[in-house]
């Protein structure tokens, strides 16, 4: 359920906020509303199944078929720069 809550900025930082939001395609709403949820998870230590903000913003941007040889780009490069940790 959504409620409404009504701020009070400064004009420069309401203007600031709308390009934000324009530049991630969202709302100033949803934008603010992951910053609260950025600002909480910082505050609590990351479990086993943290994805960090980052991640999640790119995942989904490409697809890749497991079968192309683009696929196994992520594990060369891992493996170029750590080599076997095991």
């Amino acid at each position: 359920m959504n409620t409404k809550l009504t701020l009070s900025m400064d004009e420069s930082v309401i203007e600031r906020a709308k390009q934000a939001a324009r530049a991630r395609n969202t709302s100033v709403s949803a934008m603010l509303a992951e910053l609260v949820r950025g600002l909480d998870a910082l505050e609590h230590e990351p479990g086993p199944d943290f994805i960090g903000p980052m991640t999640q913003a790119a995942t989904g941007l490409i697809e890749l078929d497991l079968g192309s040889p683009d696929a196994d780009l992520l594990g060369d490069a891992l493996w170029e720069r750590y080599g076997d940790l095991g």
